[in-house]
């Protein structure tokens, strides 16, 4: 395996790792959720499902899958926009991980 190729897959495994920390929180503390949550889009979720996580937390795994897809699709089409993506995505979980540990809930 070439190194480009193993950092794009380090890559693509950190994204898919924060986001499985954010899952995880989310339902863990979920009776914050609705004092937390700033994502305006999950908070009309979570009050559509009656104040659960779960289906907000449905549309974020299939997104995460959705993203991984794209992400596979793009390194063997566009290796470009893949590592424009990848790089971004990174940077956003970075930011959420930073977010995590200055959070006094967690």
């Amino acid at each position: 395996m070439s190194k480009p190729k193993a950092v794009f897959i380090f890559l693509c495994m950190y994204v898919f790792v924060v986001s499985m920390m954010d899952h995880y929180y989310t339902i863990k503390l979920d009776h914050y959720i609705l004092i937390e949550e700033r994502n305006p889009v999950g908070l009309y979720l979570i009050n559509l499902d009656g104040g659960s996580v779960a289906l907000f937390m449905t549309i974020k795994m299939i997104s995460l899958w959705g993203i991984g897809g794209v992400l596979y699709i793009l390194y063997r089409r566009k290796r470009s926009y893949a590592w424009a993506g990848v790089i971004s995505l990174s940077i956003v979980q970075t930011l959420l991980l930073y977010y995590f540990f200055l959070s006094p809930i967690i």
